[in-house]
This record gives structure tokens, C-alpha cells and sequence, in this order.
């Protein structure tokens, strides 16, 4: 199968698992053997532009992440897990990532120097950083962005709606008070939106109201 096509079902498939797990299900995470394996023998010569990189890794990290909960039997939130998101989960090919590595790392442009310059890893990191995996990425929270598969195809236009739905929803503008009422996000990665959303020149004057964020599944 396509590796693309396969980082999407795999993405769909563990999303209703995850699902159903939260409903009382029990879900034996090793029926998801069959995905892991494919991952850990593919060619990553294939992820060789920023498109492939995005569509790929976005529905990868959102399958691992609801791999993990189950996995792990996260009951009501992800911070039950001492540093969830710095377990090495997924291995591609001879490389090992956590969550962290995913996102920070390759995503992110390695933000913060995440991982380490000398770091092989980094060979698969995206050229240029696309702000839209803000809205894209799940983290497992009920303050994340709904979980999406993305497509080779369509990851364009895929990620452009999901930039509308969520900042519709958590960057409200009020121009008669002067306020924005915003999730976290815009907040904790707006390094990476560089003069939008709260650097935007035409907010200078307006005040900040922060929806606090939900960590509960």
C-alpha cells in the first residue's frame, strides 16, 4: 500500500478506536501490528518535498498519538503519562521518534532545537515551516483541533480548511472592546505565526483573553 494512503487509514483506523476505547471498549492495540510494521520497513527516500512531508507526518502523529492512550490506558487525560510525549513510539525504518520529535522537530523546523543538530533525523524535517500543522496536529485534549486525514493530494486545501474551522471557532474578535478571546495556541506557537493572529499590526492595541486549555480526553 501507498505510504501515504497508509498513514491516513492508519490515522482514520485508530481514531475510531480511540473512540471506542473511550466509550468502555476494550481495544487490543496489537491488531495496529500489521501499520507499525509497514512504518518500520518503508522507504523514507519517499518523503522527499514539503507536501509529503506534511500529509505523512500530520496523520502520523495523530494515529500514534491515539495509539499511545490506548496503549497506555490513559483514562482521563494524556498528563497521567509522565512525559507522554517524549516516548519513543514510532520507528521508521532504522529511526526512532516520539511525539515530540514529530511535531517540534520535523514539523516545527526543529523550534527551539528540539533535537540535536547532528541529529540524522533531521535529514527528514520539512524546508519551510507551515503554521497550519497548529491546526491540524492532535494532542489527544479536548482543546486540540478535531481529528482530520490528510491526503498527498489535497493537503493544501485540507489544511487551509482546517486553519478556517478551528480559528473560527478560537480566535474571536471583538473590535468594539478591543479584545480577542483566543485558545493557547495562538499563544504558545506564536513564534511560528509569525505577523498573524496576535502579531497581527492591527491587534497592537487590542488585549488578550485566553481560553484556558483542556487537557481532558
Amino acid at each position: 500500500m501507498d505510504v501515504f494512503l497508509l498513514s491516513q487509514n492508519f490515522s482514520k483506523q485508530l481514531k475510531i478506536a480511540k473512540n471506542n476505547y473511550l466509550q468502555g471498549d476494550v481495544v487490543i492495540v496489537d491488531q495496529f501490528e500489521t501499520y507499525i510494521n509497514a512504518f518500520k520497513a518503508m522507504d523514507l527516500n519517499l518523503l522527499d518535498n514539503d507536501l509529503k512531508k506534511k500529509a505523512f507526518f500530520i496523520n502520523l502523529y495523530n494515529g500514534f498519538t491515539s495509539y499511545l492512550i490506548i496503549k497506555e490506558g490513559v483514562k482521563k487525560s494524556v498528563k497521567e503519562i509522565p512525559d507522554f510525549f517524549k516516548i519513543p513510539i514510532i520507528t521508521l525504518n532504522q529511526y526512532t521518534f516520539s511525539l515530540d520529535d514529530i511535531e517540534h522537530g520535523l514539523l516545527r523546523k526543529n523550534a527551539r532545537k528540539h533535537i540535536l543538530p547532528n541529529d540524522k533525523r533531521l535529514q527528514f524535517m520539512v524546508d519551510n515551516l507551515d503554521y497550519r500543522i497548529h491546526f491540524a496536529l492532535n494532542c489527544g485534549a479536548l482543546s486540540c483541533p478535531p481529528i482530520a486525514n490528510y491526503t498527498l493530494a489535497n493537503i493544501d486545501a485540507e489544511l487551509n480548511l482546517a486553519t478556517s474551522v478551528f480559528t473560527e471557532n478560537e480566535f474571536i474578535i471583538d473590535d468594539k472592546t478591543q479584545t480577542i478571546m483566543c485558545s493557547e495556541i495562538f499563544i504558545w506557537y506564536k513564534e511560528d505565526f509569525s505577523n498573524m493572529y496576535l502579531d497581527h499590526p492591527k491587534f497592537k492595541d487590542y488585549s488578550v483573553i485566553k481560553r484556558p486549555y483542556s487537557w481532558f480526553l
